[in-house]
């Protein structure tokens, strides 16, 4: 680093020292770090040391691996790293600090050509080495370029160093703007993928300088500013500018400043060839010969793919999103393809957000899968960036309430602008409060796109999880659209499991399946790897025959054959194959014919210490935080930082963002792993477990399904078991209802194995396993999954003491709930019969924990015998229980009866209800109020409004029905939304308000469609259809009833309110003379299954002769009481 001194602020104090270094001065300052003028306290040796700033604890070993890889280049003309260290939290290192001038002050002197030539084709080794090692400088400018007192040029000031290189693609787009406008190649001006060919066009802007002694752009009113035109314009040739220029250099020059980096050289030794040809000095020292490097492959093949999902694209730039699925088998470029489209836009001025779906096993585990919605982190962390930026008023835009329920999937949301004044979001049951967390995070989805167009790209959805891919199903075609989201996820073919098939396949979305390359394409792609113009046809043709069109298989053909000599560069820049016969027929690789096959060659060739790292690596998964892989691989802290760098090199690993690493490809990670032997495998996972324990000692719940993981494959039976509950217990929390299933089955299947004998580590809590059949079967009833959730329970009631009678008789209730979901109703009697005999409830005192089942269970019996319209018994068991409920019930007991007692007269009064129903409401309202649960009080609230309803109080119902919506929303109960927007849509069309009906029910639709809940789909079809009679559109009006009846019919019970499709349907018959339909639709009216119907309506309707069927009158009493 060059010595020129630069004094602190006065604020800012010389820390003492480094490291071993004694601080004298500061050299320079920027916003990565400070620059110090130092002295070894020992030898005297003067360096320049420079800190860099982490914004996170997390950033600290990615720094320092980074570091790392620099302080291994031995090049002299690389600036060399003397030493590296930690101090007070931020990384530092030392370099040498080098004497004499840079480049900047060369070129200022105006040197002869010849000079200046040969100073660049010497220029050219380091580079050429620099991008061997899989590195690019990204801001290469005279200033970057020190020269020795000898001469020799050096390169410095590797801040923003990229690393360049990678078999798979990944999922981001670009890697910011940084570098130094007046060397900058268009695609770091726009943010894309940078690689050596960026290094080579900023040489070619130097060059440029050196020779005409000024930049190739200058900003100017004409042609604009200096990035503008790197992107857009040409450069007048050197020898327009300046004479005596030869029209070689003119061609080297417009190579290197070509736009594409396809157009440019490829190398940094054909630019030093060329300038040799031109009279630079071609004696060079004795350096390191550069290794031979892979470009990414071009993008080829998929001209038509794109240009489909371009056009989606652009709709959704429009406000039309839509959802694009893609899939293909490993390694055919799925990812490049979704990255294209990322790239298209950004060009489009679309925010761009991308997430991946990671598995923790490599050994095709099903329940190993990542947290619930972790695909979606990106997602919010974008969220919480824009929050930041435009403070509290956007916050409370983008997130308001649904800020605190998706809190629990990203931590970072609770400490936005305002969020810590909201209140948690208060507890619901089971469905509704999942439901929550689908609306929350799909309405957080939309407001984003409001402010901006976005492309939300999720990669690898084979893996996702339950929760995520139940969210994508809930974001249905019809909430895209009217957004400016286009949602595109890839996913394996062979992978795809019958939840992800049903979302690839639902209506309204784009399915893409990607075929391997045809040849023309994969000979496209080997030219631009290899950064040629045309290659060995004979080459090509090889490679055509053996990779079967896979993009991954050629790209690791080539990686293989470099790593072993087999294809390689001259002098003179040529690549050379070293392989006999001449012609494809002829020419025998002597390489593998499996992608398999080939990684294993390739991984072979590591060393010990790498191989070792990268076992451990497939052990901890696709995707992990670079400091345990450290912890659990005991090797020291250099030969670590060593290994990683051989992987980084080898393209084996690659930083992930956060600290964190990820295999490159995860094809990689799959042969590493299935290649070890078992024990070796059970090992490694015995000290991931270890490790993972000892780094997240204080939170190892939220790693428990990754300890649970481990554990198991390390053998650990009782521990894996502890893990499995806890896991089951966190996904149950976070309804991800799915993964709590195969945690707890996996949790028994543990169980089974004999305990463990001096397991390490805190040892598993006794085998509760009542408990765990008991939350198994929990979960199943929420799933639907009936028969198994009743299994479970009768394997926790095997395993429970008599004395447990409490617990014995919630769980008879549970299994008499689970029979009667299907409506076998005798059963769930006989269930709540078991339940209360367990309980053993006589004469005397008993705890209030026994009453309070007690009294659930008959509350139960009373909704069974409501929906069996068993009256009397339904009566009997009332009157049974009122005098115990008024002597000994809870306020929270009270209103679970009265809540009863208005389902049983509403049942019995054929929802016309009376005055005795309304008194029971009331007491309802009072009794929840009193229970202090404002969950309870809520839905006691939407009773009264429904009652009221029923009662024709249609002002007072429809205020109250406001007011329980108000709270619906703000608590997130999207259940309770819908079947409030039902009801109040019901109340509008009752008092004739035709526009306020369309609102509520347009509204109502897209809610009950969130909810998934067809019953209030078919409400609001049918007061839809209701509107579209009213105002004279027949076949609309016919439609939008009928499909309300079809979605009723499917339901197990009876819907009570089919007179909203009923009515409009019979007017329509009698209107085109189809008196039969019509008396069909009169007598569904008439149902005792269904709503009565005031008496001015029933009476017309009951004495109506089949076939003279005159209903004028009737219609008249039915607009005029808000029925038609």
């Amino acid at each position: 680093m060059m010595e020129q001194v630069q004094h602190p602020p006065a604020a800012q104090a010389l820390p003492e020292s480094i490291g071993p270094y004694r601080v004298r001065d500061v050299l320079g300052q920027g916003g990565m770090g400070v620059v110090y003028r130092g002295e070894h306290r020992d030898t005297g040796e003067a360096v320049a040391l420079k800190t860099v700033r982490v914004a996170s604890g997390a950033m600290l070993a990615s720094i320092r691996r980074e570091i790392h890889a620099l302080r291994r280049l031995r090049h002299p003309g690389v600036v060399r790293i003397v030493a590296e260290g930690v101090g007070d939290g931020l990384p530092w290192y030392a370099m040498e600090l080098l004497v004499g001038q840079t480049l900047r002050g060369f070129i200022d002197a105006r040197p002869p050509l010849e000079a200046t030539l040969h100073l660049l084709r010497r220029l050219c080794a380091p580079l050429a080495f620099l991008h061997g090692n899989g590195l690019v400088h990204r801001d290469l400018k005279p200033e970057n370029v020190f020269i020795r007192q000898d001469g020799a040029p050096v390169l410095v000031d590797f801040g923003i160093a990229a690393q360049s290189g990678g078999a798979r693609e990944v999922l981001q787009v670009g890697g910011g703007v940084v570098g130094s406008e007046a060397y900058m190649a268009p695609e770091q001006i726009r943010g894309d993928f940078v690689d050596a060919r960026t290094d080579l066009y900023a040489l070619g802007c130097i060059l440029y300088e050196a020779v005409t002694g000024q930049p190739p752009f200058v900003a100017s009113r004409s042609a604009g500013g200096v990035l503008h035109q790197h992107l857009r314009r040409q450069p007048l040739a050197p020898s327009r500018v300046v004479e005596g220029v030869p029209p070689e250099l003119d061609v080297l020059v417009s190579r290197l400043l070509a736009k594409r980096p396809q157009d440019r050289l490829g190398y940094a030794e054909d630019v030093a060839a060329a300038l040799t040809a031109l009279g630079a000095g071609a004696t060079e020292p004795d350096v390191p010969r550069p290794v031979p490097y892979l470009y990414r492959p071009d993008f080829s093949g998929r001209g038509e793919v794109l240009g489909r999902l371009t056009r989606a694209l652009e709709e959704a730039s429009r406000g039309h999103g839509g959802r694009v699925f893609i899939g293909g088998e490993s390694g055919v470029g799925k990812t490049r393809l979704a990255m294209e489209l990322a790239t298209e836009a950004t060009y489009r001025r679309l925010a761009v957000v991308t997430g991946e779906c990671v598995p923790l096993s490599a050994s095709g585990e099903s329940h190993v899968r990542a947290a619930p919605l972790h695909p979606f982190r990106p997602l919010l962390l974008a969220v919480a960036d824009r929050c930041r930026e435009h403070g509290a008023a956007e916050t409370e835009r983008l997130l308001g309430p649904h800020g605190q329920v998706l809190t629990a999937y990203e931590p970072t949301l609770a400490r936005l602008p305002g969020q810590d004044a909201r209140a948690e979001p208060p507890p619901l049951p089971p469905p509704q409060a999942r439901a929550r967390v689908l609306t929350s995070l799909r309405d957080t989805l939309l407001a984003l796109a409001r402010a901006q167009p976005l492309l939300l790209v999720l990669d690898d959805l084979q893996w996702a999880d339950e929760l995520s891919l139940s969210f994508l199903e809930a974001l249905t075609p019809e909430h895209l659209q009217g957004h400016g989201v286009l949602l595109v996820g890839t996913y394996r073919l062979d992978e795809a499991d019958g939840a992800l098939r049903r979302l690839v396949q639902a209506p309204g979305g784009i399915g893409l399946e990607l075929e391997r390359l045809e040849a023309t394409s994969i000979r496209d792609m080997v030219r631009g790897m290899l950064a040629l113009r045309e290659a060995p046809e004979a080459f090509l043709d090889t490679l055509v025959t053996h990779a079967s069109g896979n993009p991954f298989f050629i790209a690791e053909y080539l990686r293989v054959a470099i790593a072993e000599g087999l294809l390689s560069r001259s002098a003179t820049g040529e690549w050379r194959l070293e392989v006999p016969g001449t012609r494809a027929r002829e020419m025998v690789l002597p390489l593998p014919r499996s992608i398999a096959e080939l990684i294993e060659r390739r991984l072979a060739e590591l060393t010990r210490d790498g191989h070792s790292l990268v076992r451990l690596a497939a052990v901890l998964g696709r995707e992990f935080e670079g400091e345990l892989l450290s912890d659990a691989a005991a090797l020291g802290d250099e030969a670590t930082l060593e290994a990683l760098e051989e992987l980084r090199r080898r393209q084996v690993l690659e930083e992930a963002g956060g600290g964190r690493l990820r295999f490159v490809h995860d094809k990689l990670r799959e042969v590493a792993y299935g290649k070890m032997a078992d024990e070796r495998r059970r090992a490694l996972h015995h000290r991931a477990a270890e490790a993972v324990e000892h780094r997240h000692a204080t939170e190892l719940p939220r790693h428990a399904a990754t300890l649970a993981h481990h554990w198991s494959q390390a053998g650990v039976h009782g521990r894996a078991h502890h893990f499995f509950v806890l896991a089951g217990d966190q996904a149950r929390a976070a309804y991800a209802n799915h993964e709590a299933i195969t945690f707890y089955e996996a949790a028994l299947r543990e169980a089974a194995f004999p305990r463990d004998a001096g397991a390490s580590g805190q040892q598993a809590e006794p085998l509760a396993l009542e408990r765990v059949h008991e939350s198994l079967g929990d979960v199943l009833t929420l799933t639907g999954r009936q028969a198994e959730a009743r299994e479970a329970y009768a394997q926790a009631l095997a395993r429970l003491a008599r004395h447990e009678r409490v617990r014995r008789a919630s769980i008879h209730r549970r299994v008499g709930k689970s029979w009667e979901t299907h409506h076998q109703h005798e059963q769930a009697l006989s269930a709540y019969a078991a339940g209360e005999a367990a309980l053993e409830v006589g004469l005397g005192e008993f705890p209030e924990d026994v009453w309070q089942e007690w009294f659930q269970i008959q509350n139960e019996r009373i909704t069974t015998y409501y929906w069996q319209a068993r009256v009397r018994e339904m009566t009997e068991l009332v009157e049974r229980v009122r005098p115990i409920v008024e002597q000994r019930g809870a306020p929270a007991q009270r209103a679970r009866f009265f809540q009863s007692l208005v389902q049983m007269r509403c049942r019995t009064e054929r929802y016309r209800v009376s005055d005795v129903t309304v008194t029971y409401a009331r007491a309802f309202v009072q009794a929840s109020q009193e229970s202090g649960v404002p969950s309870e009080h809520t839905l006691a609230r939407f009773v009264m409004a429904t009652t009221l309803l029923f009662h024709d109080e249609l002002a007072t119902s429809e205020a109250l029905m406001r007011d329980v919506l108000a709270e619906a929303e703000r608590v997130g109960d999207v259940t309770l939304q819908s079947r409030c927007l039902t009801f109040l849509t019901i109340l509008q069309r009752r008092q004739g308000r035709v526009e306020e009906t369309r609102r509520q029910a347009s509204r109502g639709l897209e809610v009950a469609t969130a909810a998934n809940m067809a019953d209030y789909i078919g409400a609001a079809h049918a007061n839809l259809g209701w509107v579209a009679w009213r105002e004279g559109h027949s076949e609309e009006a016919g439609h939008r009833a009928r499909t309300a009846l079809e979605c009723w019919r499917p339901l197990s019970l009876v819907y009570p309110f089919q007179w909203m499709a009923h009515w409009p349907l019979m007017a329509l018959a009698l209107e085109q003379n189809q008196t039969t339909e019509a008396l069909v639709h009169a007598r569904a009216l008439l149902d005792p299954s269904q709503q009565r119907m005031p008496d001015e309506l029933t009476g017309p309707l009951e004495y109506v002769p089949d076939w003279e069927l005159q209903l004028a009158p009737v219609f008249e009493v039915a607009r005029q009481r808000g029925y038609l």
